[in-house]
């Protein structure tokens, strides 16, 4: 039995080929630390939408979770390429202000280890560090 999100569909966390060719499977390929930390996030801000990939419904955004080498996204040393990073847009809070909360309760999100800075999404991630590394692209 996979670890699964209780707040986002698969196909939010994975690429639409990525999803086509392994379906269900793609549980496999993400980090359960994220997913508990997204799941977090999720219930910190309640309101409103949080979009990670939507290509599921149309939409633009299908390497917000998991990258692959066919992504122009793609970097080997990326923490989306190994399924432990999302990159996050709330239609209800602003990024500044979810960081904040990221930084100020290392309690409540013990697995994010990784958030980038100024930038118009939150990038959140689970890399192996024992204290949250903020950094800029």
């Amino acid at each position: 039995m996979y670890i699964k999100s209780k707040h986002f569909r698969l196909e939010e966390l994975v690429p639409k080929e990525l999803f086509n060719k392994y379906g269900e499977k793609c549980w496999d390929f993400l980090d359960p630390r994220l997913l508990e930390s997204i799941d977090t996030v999720k219930e910190r801000f309640p309101e409103g939408t949080i979009t990670i990939n939507n290509w599921l419904w149309n939409g633009n955004r299908n390497w917000s979770g998991i990258r692959t080498p066919n992504s122009s996204y793609y970097s080997q040393s990326s923490m989306h390429s190994w399924g432990k990073a999302v990159d996050m847009i709330f239609s209800k809070y602003s990024p500044d202000e979810v960081r904040q909360d990221i930084i100020d309760n290392p309690d409540i999100y013990p697995h994010i280890k990784g958030l980038e800075l100024d930038i118009t999404w939150v990038h959140l991630d689970v890399r192996n560090r024992k204290e949250l590394l903020k950094f800029r692209a």
